[in-house]
């Protein structure tokens, strides 16, 4: 009878390590350990030029293995250095290779495959996240330093997990009130807006005359079970099962020629009153957005 193989070998060390664990500090030691190493990192990085000081330790440490290897080799022989020699059964790049690369080459492909869904738009509301993720970055490499918003994330990765599953229920309770708060609110603006802006848009179209009826025979109703494909193809003027065929008479909507726009002559002083009736209704609207 087989059994499925139980063998470690090749496992990532630090597969085991959930990060979730880590930043929940479900175990203090290990997350104060990383999060200790992470900020004399930081320190580190701030304080002292690290490139300019590797290039220094660097060339300081080549001649001096340079100078032991050639004295030694002249006064016994045999160089010091190249007797120090490590195995090739101890090689660092084997153990990454066989270690970390399998896992690495797995994660790489997967990112891949969601850079592609979100650079060419197979997946448009992930498209749209990553375009306003890329503009609040935007804004705030504008207003903050680099180093700042890394210590400022740093602090949240390190925070915020922990408060959310110490709170869950709380902060769960309180962001489904906020989000039922805001719905209400932003439906009664919309209705506060429709009712204010209506009665001005209808005698709007009533005083255009015949090229108000024009307007109002393509604008599309929405109704309960109106689809979104259907209000396109209304609004672009495409056929639709769900819009009937009658057209206006002397209207033609055919692709090959544009509507014809009624032959009525309107008077300057039936024009300013459109135009009135358009400013009061934009004045409405902006007041009844503002008070709320």
């Amino acid at each position: 009878m087989s059994s499925a193989p139980t063998s470690t070998a090749g496992s990532c060390p630090i597969s085991n390590a959930c990060p979730c664990d880590l930043l929940t500090w479900k175990n203090p030691i290990k997350t104060g350990k990383v999060l200790a190493s992470i900020v004399v990192a930081l320190v580190v990085f701030k304080t002292v030029n690290l490139i300019n000081l590797f290039f220094h330790l660097s060339y300081i440490g080549l001649l001096v293995s340079a100078a032991v290897e050639y004295v030694s080799k002249v006064v016994t022989g045999k160089g010091l250095i190249t007797a120090y020699k490590p195995s090739a059964t101890q090689s660092c790049a084997k153990k990454f290779n066989e270690q970390v690369l399998p896992h690495l080459s797995t994660v790489t492909v997967n990112l891949e495959e969601r850079f592609r869904k979100i650079v060419y738009a197979q997946d448009i509301e992930s498209t749209l996240k990553a375009a306003g993720v890329s503009y609040i970055a935007f804004k705030l490499t504008s207003w903050i330093p680099l180093f700042n918003l890394v210590v400022a994330a740093v602090i949240l990765l390190f925070t915020a997990p922990f408060i959310y599953t110490t709170y869950k229920k709380e902060i769960d309770a309180a962001i489904a009130d906020l989000t039922k708060i805001i719905k209400e609110k932003s439906t009664e603006v919309c209705n506060e807006i429709h009712k204010t802006v209506g009665p001005h848009l209808e005698t709007l179209i009533k005083k255009s005359g015949p090229l108000g009826d024009f307007v109002k025979s393509k604008l599309h109703t929405r109704t309960a079970g109106s689809t979104v494909k259907d209000t396109n193809d209304s609004v672009f003027g495409t056929p639709s099962s769900s819009v009937s065929e009658a057209e206006p008479i002397g209207v033609s909507t055919g692709a090959s020629k544009f509507p014809d726009v009624p032959a009525t002559k309107l008077n300057q002083s039936t024009v300013d009153e459109i135009i009135e009736q358009a400013d009061a209704a934009v004045d409405d609207a902006k007041k009844t957005a503002e008070s709320f």
